[in-house]
C-alpha cells in the first residue's frame, strides 16, 4: 500500500510585466494554489500496466485460436524447388486494375478515328484478296507448274511407250492433274500388269509400269495374239518382240468367242481367256515330247468334237487336240477333266508304241475315256 503524504502548500508568483491594478498598489499580489490529487502517480501507472497486459493477453489468445492451413510446397507458388515439407499458403498480392486512359472528349474525333479504322480494314481486305487471286492465277495458269517431263520406267516396248505418251499427261497443271484417273487408264492397257504414278515438283511426272509377260500364242481366224499366265490377251504377236520362241495354240472353235459373231467382239487385246486352259496347254507343250517322243505336232483347241457316250467331266469350252504330221489326231480332252494329263500321255505313248509295232494306219486316238482309250484306223 502506498502511504499518503501531506505536502506543504506552494505559492507561485508571476510577473507578466503588465500594469498592476489598483490592488497591487496597495501591496496585494496574485497567488496560484497547487494541490496534490488524492491518487498517487504510482497507482495510475500500475493501472495502465494492468490494462496493457490484459490487452496483450487477449490478443495472444485470439492469435493462438486462429488455425493456419498448411499446404504442400509447389514450384508455382515458391518459384524454387523444395525438397519436402509443408509451407504456409502463399497469398497472392492484390491485383490492381489499371485505370484506362480517358477517351478524349469530342464526338468529331471519335467518329474520325472509327471511320479511319474501317477504311484501313477494308483496304487491307481487298489487298489480301487481290494477292490471293493473283497467286492462284499464277499457280494454275502459269507455265512453271505445267508437266513438261514425262518419265516412263519399267518398259522399253515402243508400242506401250507411245500409248502412254498419247494419254495427254504432258501440258496439264500438276495441281489439277487427276492421278487416279490416269492410273486407271494406264492399268486398263492389256500390256500393263501394274502401274504407279508419282508427281515430282514442279513440272515432272514419273510413270512406273510392270509389263505383262507372254507365255503362249493363241491363233484365231482374226490373228495370232500373245497371252500371259492369267489368260489376258496382250497384243497381236506382230506388235510384240520376243515372241518367236513361244508355242502356238490354234483355236478352231466355231463359237461366238472365237469368231466374234452375234455381236461378240471375239478374241482381242484385253480379253481374258480361261487361265486353266493356258496352264494346260503349257503342260502339253512341255511333257508331250518327253513322254511320247512326238516333237513335231500342232495343238488345236476345238469345240466341235462330240463327247464320248456316257462320259462326264469334259471341257466346257473346248477340247485340246494333238495333230501329228503323220495324219493322226489325239483328243486329249479339256483342262478340267478328272483324268490327270500324265495318265493321258502315258496311254498315248502306249498306243503309239502298239501302232508302230503292228504297223497300223491309225486315224484318231480318243483319250477322254479315262482308263479306256479308243483309237480308230483309216479305211
Amino acid at each position: 500500500m502506498t502511504e499518503k503524504r501531506q505536502f506543504r502548500e506552494q505559492i507561485a508568483a508571476h510577473d507578466y510585466k503588465r500594469s498592476r491594478p489598483a490592488q497591487a498598489a496597495h501591496g496585494e499580489g496574485h497567488r496560484r494554489v497547487v494541490s496534490v490529487p488524492d491518487a498517487m502517480p504510482q497507482v495510475a501507472w500500475n493501472e495502465y500496466a494492468e490494462r496493457r497486459n490484459r490487452l496483450y493477453a487477449e490478443r495472444s489468445r485470439s492469435q493462438a485460436n486462429t488455425y493456419t492451413k498448411m499446404t504442400p510446397r509447389t514450384f508455382a507458388q515458391t518459384g524454387v524447388r523444395a525438397a519436402s515439407g509443408p509451407m504456409r499458403t502463399i497469398k497472392r498480392l492484390p491485383q490492381y486494375q489499371s485505370v484506362a486512359v480517358p477517351v478524349r472528349s469530342g464526338r468529331r474525333n471519335g467518329q474520325r478515328n472509327t471511320r479511319r479504322g474501317f477504311w484501313w480494314k477494308l483496304i487491307g481486305f481487298f489487298t489480301l484478296l487481290a494477292l490471293l487471286i493473283v497467286g492462284t492465277t499464277y499457280v494454275l495458269t502459269g507455265s512453271t507448274f505445267r508437266i513438261e517431263h514425262l518419265s516412263i520406267e519399267g518398259t522399253h516396248n515402243p508400242l506401250l511407250l507411245h500409248t502412254i505418251q498419247q494419254l495427254g499427261i504432258q501440258g496439264q497443271n500438276i495441281f489439277l492433274v487427276n492421278v487416279a484417273a490416269l492410273t486407271g487408264r494406264v492399268d486398263a492397257l492389256p500390256m500393263v500388269a501394274t502401274v504407279n504414278m508419282e508427281k515430282q515438283w514442279p513440272n515432272q511426272m514419273v510413270v512406273t509400269v510392270t509389263e505383262r509377260t507372254p507365255v503362249i500364242l493363241w491363233q484365231t481366224r482374226q490373228g495370232t495374239y500373245s497371252v500371259d499366265t492369267e489368260g489376258v490377251v496382250i497384243a497381236p504377236a506382230t506388235e510384240m518382240s520376243g515372241t518367236a520362241h513361244l508355242r502356238t495354240v490354234v483355236d478352231v472353235r466355231k463359237g461366238d468367242n472365237a469368231t466374234g459373231r452375234s455381236g461378240n467382239t471375239g478374241i482381242r487385246p484385253g480379253v481374258r481367256l480361261n487361265a486353266a486352259d493356258i496352264a494346260f496347254a503349257m503342260q502339253v507343250f512341255a511333257r508331250l515330247p518327253a513322254m511320247t517322243g512326238v516333237t513335231n505336232f500342232t495343238l488345236r483347241y476345238d469345240d466341235t468334237v462330240p463327247a464320248p457316250t456316257g462320259t462326264t467331266g469334259m471341257g466346257e469350252n473346248g477340247v485340246f487336240e494333238v495333230v501329228s504330221p503323220a495324219g493322226w489326231v489325239a483328243y486329249l480332252g479339256g483342262s478340267n477333266d478328272t483324268n490327270p494329263l500324265d495318265n493321258r500321255l502315258i496311254e498315248l505313248q502306249q498306243i503309239l508304241a502298239l501302232v508302230r509295232h503292228q504297223q497300223l494306219n491309225i486315224a484318231t486316238i480318243d483319250l477322254r475315256y479315262g482308263l479306256r482309250p479308243v483309237y480308230t484306223l483309216k479305211s
